[in-house]
């Protein structure tokens, strides 16, 4: 794997993944910084620099990949799509996310094709092949 990126961005607010995912980055070097959300709201104040994240003495540097989970509690993966929706596009840039779930419902993964924002679609848990598919389909440079 060649590119590594400054940030990628866990939603998911189940621990054991996130700590499995993170390994699996780190291992990789993907990336020089992982940073972990519990849920869509807490990440879309990651990415605002708002709430707990609006400390003025820190930048919070938006990331260049985000894996988002589908069901969290308080603000799951689709509110947090349509949240993320209406943010300037400064916020936005050109970060590609990837839905990860454990939700075997066809019409979930249907639902993820319909947002722009989704440039791929996986099952949990992340494997390091799993990751270089990813790659190759989402940065294929």
């Amino acid at each position: 794997m060649t590119k590594k990126f400054k940030l990628v961005l866990l939603i998911d607010d189940d621990i054991d993944d996130n700590f499995f995912h993170k390994r699996i980055i780190e291992k990789t070097g993907l990336a020089e910084e992982i940073a972990i959300c519990l849920d869509g709201k807490d990440a879309l104040d990651f990415l605002t620099a708002s709430g707990k994240y609006s400390d003025e003495n820190k930048a919070y540097p938006r990331p260049d990949l985000i894996f988002l989970d589908i069901n969290m509690p308080r603000m799951n993966g689709w509110q947090f799509l349509e949240e993320y929706r209406k943010l300037p596009e400064i916020v936005k840039g050109g970060l590609v996310i990837v839905m990860v779930t454990t939700s075997i419902d066809k019409q979930d993964e249907l639902k993820a094709a319909t947002y722009t924002e989704v440039k791929y679609y996986q099952n949990k848990p992340m494997t390091k092949a799993i990751l270089n598919e990813i790659m190759e389909n989402c940065f294929p440079n």
